[in-house]
């Protein structure tokens, strides 16, 4: 801002001054004012909101049965490669009881030939044959039962990926479905969950841009975008917005990620609206519907009361002028039915 408009204006807060303390003499004088020259915009309001970062897909991995721990081959924070094995169970009765299926479906099948062979004869009822093949697929299902839990007694890594934590030991005995680990792909990458009031709910589209900021890189700006919004509100009455940083960002190996960092985040809406950005000194009277101000019609003040969008980085941000009307931003306070007003310099509003 250059001396000149500050000179202005504080010569316009001394002159209406004056007239409220002189008395008519100086209450008759033109009353000196600034305006501004409106322009209107498309304009979309920043949404600030404040999240935890963590991994688009987090998954509990446990063992199919009980058994004991036979070892844990990883720790917390270790990086893992697809199929890599991260615990397993002691397999002694595992194996034993694949075995016996086995043993069960060989000599089911076995009977199952004998009968088959009998059964010209009139030897054999057709039940009893019926019975033998019900055995040889009772069998047959309970060595596929056996054999799968033999394959889910050992834990692998479902992809390349991050353990966030492990909750198992060697020599310990777990029970069915107990968590053993909590598992991150890198394939899904990161985002980042907060919530945001109905009123910015509403402005907000999928795809919408935003940037992320994290204490732990001061100054550094990881580029994201919305990929979920909420269709209801949670608890806290706000709706639940995650952000999914970029895969520009995510392959960037010179910064480490972690879950749980405290990000902050400015969204620019895709939906952008008409308005008009003023300086707070042209407001006369507020209040939460609205604002009103001067404006200079045919040489003369006219009060209008414009609907309030909000506050923008000092700026007004309201709806209902045209392009091009002269808007009073300083000396508006002090004007009274009747009083001349004299242009002393006028400028654009902000853009």
């Amino acid at each position: 801002m250059s001396f000149a408009p500050v000179q202005n204006r504080m010569w316009i807060i001394l002159y209406g001054w004056l007239c409220l303390s002189c008395g008519s003499v100086w209450a008759q004088a033109p009353l000196p004012v600034e305006v501004v020259e409106s322009q209107v915009v498309d304009y979309a309001r920043d949404i600030h909101i404040s999240g935890l970062l963590e991994n688009k897909s987090e998954q509990t991995l446990a063992f199919k049965i009980a058994g004991l721990v036979r070892k844990v081959v990883v720790d917390d924070g270790q990086w893992v490669k697809k199929g890599q094995v991260l615990a397993s169970l002691d397999l002694e009765e595992i194996d034993a009881q694949v075995a016996k299926a086995e043993s069960v479906l060989g000599n089911a099948e076995r009977n199952l030939e004998r009968f088959k062979s009998l059964q010209g004869s009139n030897a054999l009822s057709i039940d009893r044959l019926q019975q033998a093949e019900t055995q040889v697929d009772v069998a047959r299902s309970d060595l596929t039962v056996a054999r799968f839990n033999q394959r889910h007694a050992v834990i692998r890594a479902p992809s390349a990926g991050r353990i966030l934590k492990r909750f198992i030991e060697p020599n310990e005995l777990v029970s069915i479905g107990k968590p053993a680990f909590v598992f991150a792909s890198t394939n899904t990458g990161w985002v980042l969950r907060a919530g945001v009031t109905d009123r910015d709910i509403v402005r907000l589209q999928l795809n919408d841009k935003a940037t992320v900021k994290f204490d732990a890189y001061p100054g550094e700006m990881f580029d994201a975008h919305i990929s979920e919004l909420a269709g209801r509100a949670d608890a806290t009455q706000t709706f639940e917005v995650e952000l999914r940083l970029s895969q520009k960002n995510q392959q960037n190996q010179a910064r480490e990620l972690l879950a749980g960092f405290v990000g902050k985040a400015i969204i620019t809406p895709g939906q952008r609206i008409k308005a008009t950005l003023l300086p707070v000194t042209a407001m006369v009277r507020g209040e939460s519907d609205g604002v009103d101000i001067y404006i200079v019609r045919d040489g003369k003040p006219v009060r209008r009361h414009l609907p309030l969008i909000g506050l923008d980085k000092g700026y007004l941000v309201v709806s209902g002028l045209a392009d091009g009307e002269h808007v009073i931003v300083a000396g508006a306070s002090y004007i009274q039915p009747g009083r001349q007003i004299n242009i002393i310099n006028h400028t654009a509003a902000a853009e």
